[in-house]
């Protein structure tokens, strides 16, 4: 059975020609949001993208015709609070594979879908729910060079959120290349 979404996310879905696009499975991707909506109906799977994602979407960090819409799909599921919060890691996960993906074109095109949700991201950053993907997504607005204010801001106010890693002494956000 389908997860139940909101409406936001299946005018998301609607939005793009789904059967135009070839996957990497080298069919149509319309199959590739059919898959995402049964996948939300159960637990995350191991591998992120697992069944819907990985070798539809990207492979490796390869990506594929779908991936800009993909994106969108899944920026919108973010912000969909009928979406179960346990999702949220493998989701943003997902993202930053696509926004750091090899063809710039279509990672550029990712990154213009995601640049909406960025409040989604900070609020995943200041939620304190874990720290995996407080961390990815601290990652994935490093994208957006408009944000390193802010996100240097979020770094210290709510560093024991992020990885040690992420922390200012060990990532300084305004030294680094955008993607």
């Amino acid at each position: 059975m389908d997860a139940l979404v909101g409406q936001v996310v299946l005018a998301e879905i609607a939005r793009h020609d789904w059967d135009s696009m070839t996957c990497g499975c080298m069919r149509s991707a319309a199959h590739v949001p059919q898959h995402l909506l049964a996948a939300l109906s159960a637990p995350p799977p191991a591998r992120v993208g697992e069944g819907w994602a990985d070798s539809h979407v990207y492979i490796q960090s390869n990506l594929m015709a779908p991936a800009a819409a993909t994106a969108g799909v899944v920026a919108a599921a973010l912000a969909d609070p009928l979406v179960p919060l346990v999702w949220r890691r493998s989701l943003i996960e997902v993202l930053c594979m696509l926004c750091y993906g090899e063809q710039d074109d279509i990672a550029e095109a990712c990154q213009r879908a995601v640049r909406g949700c960025v409040w989604s991201l900070y609020e995943e950053i200041g939620s304190g729910r874990a720290v995996d993907a407080a961390s990815y997504a601290f990652e994935l607005l490093v994208c957006f060079p408009e944000e390193r204010g802010r996100l240097a801001y979020f770094q210290e106010r709510y560093r024991a959120h992020l990885a040690t890693d992420l922390h200012a002494e060990n990532f300084d956000v305004h030294s680094i290349d955008s993607p």
